[in-house]
This record gives structure tokens, sequence and C-alpha cells, in this order.
């Protein structure tokens, strides 16, 4: 089951987006910053077949839905302006699993201290969803607007993520008597010129500033322990191409001229 989750930065990328769902054979599309009406996104989705369906929401603003399973199989489970909760059933999983994609607060007007400090709603929202559904099987995934390594996706009182899938086995971690749920953030490993894929991250920015990353990750998924052996790790990856258009100037940066100041992600699982 092949998922991708694309800020378009309100550009209209509808050819590409057909182009993309075709390629990389796309079952769950998620898009955030989009303009675009649902019918005009659908009309390109569907030009050679009528495979998708737009899945609407009730609060959140931030994020559209396009796939190829009707409501019944994709179901609303809860959501907030930044973040919408669904159940997906899944034919080897009894009570399917949660998929939560977001969209938070930018860089441009928060710090990450703001950030981190946002983390403990959004840990309490989580927290309730899974009490909802009565298990853990939970994957979230889209634009964090921070880096995998910042305190709001590691704290224990926030994502609580770590790198190492080992880790995360363990379950829990206790910290001042208190035990915090791991996810696990396999994004890591596009980190350095040595890491997966062709770049390094997902956004580009590099102001003349003493301290500047230049390359941002902030699109990402991470899962809880109980899915990392339905996790398909050569299927993750950032998107630079799409059926011969190429989303980076020959410099090798982000072409956010004529496509989004973000790239898309790609992820699946075995379910």
């Amino acid at each position: 089951m092949n998922f991708c989750f694309w800020n378009l930065n309100n550009q209209d990328l509808t050819d590409l987006l057909y182009d993309l769902i075709d390629e990389q054979k796309i079952d769950l599309l998620f898009l955030a910053e989009c303009h675009l009406k649902p019918a005009d996104v659908l009309r390109k989705l569907n030009k050679t077949t009528n495979a998708f369906y737009f899945c609407a929401g009730i609060n959140c603003d931030k994020i559209q839905i396009y796939t190829k399973f009707k409501d019944s199989l994709l179901g609303l489970l809860s959501e907030t302006r930044r973040m919408t909760a669904r159940y997906l059933y899944s034919p080897v999983l009894s009570n399917g699993i949660t998929l939560l994609c977001l969209h938070l607060p930018s860089k441009v007007n928060w710090t990450g201290d703001d950030q981190a400090a946002y983390m403990m709603g959004v840990k309490s929202f989580i927290d309730s969803v899974e009490s909802l559904v009565g298990h853990k099987r939970t994957i979230v995934f889209g634009d964090f607007n921070m880096h995998p390594f910042e305190h709001g996706l590691v704290q224990s009182t926030g994502f609580h993520t770590t790198m190492d899938r080992a880790i995360a086995r363990r379950l829990v971690r206790k910290v001042d008597g208190i035990d915090y749920d791991f996810f696990y953030n396999p994004m890591w490993s596009f980190l350095g010129d040595l890491g997966k894929g062709k770049v390094s991250g997902t956004h580009y920015y590099s102001p003349a500033k003493p301290i500047s990353y230049h390359w941002h990750l902030f699109d990402q998924v991470i899962m809880r322990p109980e899915l990392i052996d339905y996790f398909d790790d050569d299927y993750l990856d950032i998107i630079t191409d799409i059926k011969g258009t190429h989303l980076l100037t020959k410099a090798g940066l982000i072409d956010s001229r004529h496509y989004s100041d973000h790239l898309p992600i790609k992820f699946s699982y075995n379910l």
C-alpha cells in the first residue's frame, strides 16, 4: 500500500500529480497547502480511470486526501485544524491502522521552543485517538516543520521518536517514573551526502545567518514500533523526478520557481 505526501506551496501541479500517482503506483495521496478545488484535482487524477476518491474532512483545512479507497475503508476518527486522523482498513491487521496526517506551524513565525511547547497538545491528540481505537498501530506523516533531531520530535512529551528501530522495539522509555511510548523515525537516513536518496531534505533555505542547515527535512513519516515489520524500507524516498520532470535545478536545489518549495515523500506498508 503506497502513500505520498506533498506540500504544494499553493501551486497548481495537477498534471504532475497524475504522473506522480501513475509512476509511483500511489494508493493514498495527501496534499498540504493545496488551494485547488477537489473536483479539479479529481478530474486530473482520474483522466484515464475512475480510481480516486476525495476524502472530505470536518475541521482540518490544512490537508486534502485523495485515495483509491471509499469512505467505508478510510474513516474519519478525529480532526483539528492542523491534523486529521483516519482509520484505514487492513485485511492483515484486525481493527486496521490509524493514519494521522499533519501540517504543523512554520518556523517563519514560530521558534523551536514554540514548536516544542506545541507538541504537548499534539501528543494529547494522538493519545486520545489511540485510546478511541484501542490500539497503537499509528502512522504519523506530513509537514512537521521540524528536523528529525529537534526537541519537538525527540522529547518524551512530544513525538518521542528514535532513529534506531531496536530502541523503538522496547516500546516505552521511563522518564521520572512515567512511561512514554516510542515512535520510530526512518527519515534520519536521508541526512548527509552518504545518506539515503538523492537529497538531504525536502525543503531548501539558506539564509545569510551564522547558523544555517541549508537542507531541511521537514516532511517526514514516523510510526509506532508495532508497524515497523510492515514498513517497506526500500520504497521510502524523497521524490526528485516525476516521469522526466526534474523538481531540482541544475545546481541540485529545489526548483521552487516552477514547482513547490517542498519535495514530495513516498512510503509504503505491506498491509
